[in-house]
């Protein structure tokens, strides 16, 4: 998904002459990428491509499919990964440059990039930075409870508290500018 069709993305999309040819990059890098994970057992979550000429750096973030139940990545599974597409990167030459490859988890406060994501997390506590105030907070923190239409429920957490007197609130899809999960213990 580019930045210009993304779900969360401001209004208006990506700025101007910005990421017109990196999207066609990240198109390149995706479809290389996909089955070299699949063969691995794993999913690609994101490909960034910043920088230009041989500064340009190439961030894929893969993890396990959610419906495996140990879902946690290894160390060993993103060098495996880094290694595969390497390889794959360099036969297909899709940069004419050099450029530097990184592979990661998404890590434990992960972005949700795709509306789907919401009902995957469902019941986990979230940050949103939002368009507008809801509730007099630009940024609001609440467990997904879940997602309808074109907005999805949450559960307002009290501003520095876990737990407390929460408000059930629906946040418009369009009115959520980033979203991400908030770190537990």
């Amino acid at each position: 998904m580019t930045g210009r069709d993304h779900p969360f993305a401001p209004v208006g999309g990506v700025p101007s002459g910005t990421a017109h040819a990196s999207e066609r990059v990240v198109s390149i890098v995706q479809r290389i990428v996909e089955p070299v994970l699949a063969s691995l057992g794993l999913v690609l979550v994101a490909v960034e491509v910043r920088g230009q000429g041989p500064n340009t750096l190439i961030r894929v973030v893969i993890e396990r499919p959610p419906d495996q139940d140990d879902g946690a990545l290894s160390v060993e599974d993103c060098g495996r990964s880094h290694l595969l597409i390497g390889h794959a990167l360099d036969a297909e030459d899709p940069i004419p440059h050099a450029f530097v490859l990184e592979v990661s988890s998404p890590g434990l406060d992960r972005p949700i990039r795709h509306v789907h994501e919401f009902e995957r997390f469902k019941g986990r506590l979230a940050r949103f930075k939002l368009a507008g105030p809801v509730l007099g907070q630009m940024v609001l923190v609440g467990r997904i409870q879940k997602l309808d239409d074109a907005q999805v429920w949450v559960e307002s957490v009290p501003e520095g508290k876990r737990s407390g007197n929460a408000t059930l609130v629906a946040l418009p899809l369009a009115d959520i500018l980033e979203a991400r999960l908030e770190v537990e213990f």
